[in-house]
């Protein structure tokens, strides 16, 4: 079992995301944990990310605070706020943009190869 208290380690912008995106990774294989990354991930208002593909990685996303947009490709899937959930399957291109005025708070969790 790992604990990682509140005040362990720091945070960092995921490639290919704006500046303003800031993630705290809670476990991935370096802390004991080798089938999945797990990280909390905050978009300021307008930040956004590039289209990503993860190719035999699958992610889930659950949302804390504030409001985010989801696209598949170049479709606007919908935008989840606090409570909802959402899956990307491994391989299908994805991105995310905050267009709301506060915040958006998500739990990431994205299995290993």
């Amino acid at each position: 079992m790992t604990i990682v208290r509140s005040d362990a380690g720091g945070t960092y912008t995921p490639p290919g995301h704006d500046a303003s995106v800031r993630s705290r990774k809670l476990f991935n294989p370096s802390n004991g944990c080798p089938k999945l990354d797990a990280h909390v991930t905050t978009f300021a208002p307008g930040a956004g990310m590039e289209e990503e593909i993860h190719e035999v990685s699958d992610h889930v996303f659950f949302m804390l605070r504030g409001e985010l947009e989801v696209f598949r490709g170049a479709e606007a899937a919908g935008t989840i706020g606090p409570g909802d959930a959402v899956h990307i399957p491994a391989g299908e291109p994805h991105r995310l943009r905050n267009s709301g005025p506060s915040d958006a708070v998500f739990l990431a969790v994205t299995t290993l190869p």
